[in-house]
């Protein structure tokens, strides 16, 4: 129990310091610069310098107000933290949202035109219907599973989950932390476009983490989709077999999948 607490207890601090602490300290240090230059010394090397000589003049003779700013600036950056945690789960929302709607119908038409112009083919439920690619590489999943085995992508991962190989399983756990990671990016961005109110070089570093955050986004949104596409494509009757779902065809049809999703629901 001692090694398995203090394993924990690594892993959360580790978890702390890359992803709370040292993001946090660089936005409390800008913030900081901010308010010491404000817009118009924003590069000024020299006043900086010159202001926090005399912040540490002002703190050298009172150990304990230092001891208070070091600790605030710790729970300052734990803070920035937190909430850029927030932040992130709000840009996942909005990759995935159906609104604005004008903007998802012209994403369907500007799709719909495209798929014309080059003769390609597919249902119409396959074209947009989300505000952002992200959100309809994923949505994609649920639909292209059910157009070809009837199933629900929803109630089907949870119990496929626990049939994958074990090799299987860190290939998407990654994939996932790296689509994680990309909205947290893109939230530490927004936080520091925020801080361009007051210091005017946070602005473009701001946007620049944004369009990072945005196109890491993108590419590991559509590999996550892939591999959990790929996971059901190959795993699928094994979950028919663990479910005790008879496959006169060899594999899962939409009939099957109907049952499938029907024991998964309770409804048998």
């Amino acid at each position: 129990m001692n090694t398995l607490l203090a394993e924990v207890g690594k892993k959360v601090a580790d978890r702390w310091l890359s992803a709370l602490l040292l993001p946090g300290l660089l936005l409390v240090a800008a913030s900081v610069c901010g308010v010491l230059l404000g817009h118009t010394s924003a590069l000024d090397a020299a006043e900086l310098t010159t202001e926090l000589d005399r912040l540490g003049q002002r703190l050298d003779s009172r150990p304990a107000a230092t001891v208070l700013v070091v600790v605030g600036g710790l729970l300052a950056a734990t803070a920035a933290g937190l909430a850029a945690q927030g932040v992130a789960a709000g840009v996942r929302k909005v990759w995935i949202t159906r609104r604005p709607h004008r903007w998802v119908a012209h994403r369907r038409e500007r799709a719909r035109a495209e798929r014309e112009r080059t003769g390609g083919g597919g249902p119409d439920r396959y074209l947009p219907v989300r505000a952002t690619e992200i959100g309809d590489r994923f949505r994609l999943v649920d639909e292209r599973v059910d157009a070809q085995y009837g199933l629900s992508v929803a109630l089907v991962w949870p119990r496929l989950w626990l049939l994958l190989p074990e090799t299987v399983r860190p290939v998407i756990s990654d994939a996932s932390s790296r689509y994680q990671r990309s909205a947290e990016t893109t939230a530490w961005g927004l936080l520091t476009v925020a801080l361009g109110v007051t210091w005017w070089p946070a602005l473009p570093v701001g946007l620049a983490m944004m369009l990072t955050g945005c196109r890491r986004g993108r590419a590991a949104g559509a590999a996550l989709a892939d591999l959990v596409e790929a996971a059901v494509d190959t795993q699928q009757r094994q979950l028919a077999e663990a479910l005790g779902i008879e496959l006169p065809h060899g594999r899962v049809t939409p009939a099957e999948g109907l049952r499938i999703n029907d024991v998964l629901n309770k409804r048998a």
